[in-house]
């Protein structure tokens, strides 16, 4: 025969208390109240979902939750072609910003 586990008290002054059994939460006195932990334990879970996809996304040979199959490397490709645009945007600044001195020295 199984063990019953007693009660955790949650709340002494409310008489509040836990089953751990069940994972219902209730009153110990004369009136009754059971709570289901069912949709706390859904949104829990629906966190745990997005700070694992936050984890994977560190991971650059990864593919994101709703990819189309056979994505991986995505998270590679969009960094390299970010760090391409960087480069190419921050060397035409750079050339455009020394051609005036260039023109006064007579080089160009």
């Amino acid at each position: 025969m199984a063990e019953m586990l007693p009660f955790i008290n949650i709340i002494p002054e409310m008489n509040l208390n836990l089953d751990p059994v069940s994972g219902m939460l209730g009153a110990g006195g004369s009136d009754l109240v059971i709570l289901s932990m069912d949709d706390i334990n859904a949104e829990i879970d629906k966190i745990d979902d997005a700070a694992e996809e936050l984890i994977n996304s560190l991971d650059p040979h990864s593919s994101p939750v709703g990819a189309a199959p056979n994505r991986e490397g995505s998270y590679v490709t969009a960094g390299a072609l970010t760090n391409f645009v960087y480069g190419f945007l921050i060397a035409a600044l750079i050339i455009f910003a020394i051609m005036p001195i260039l023109m006064k020295l007579g080089v160009l």
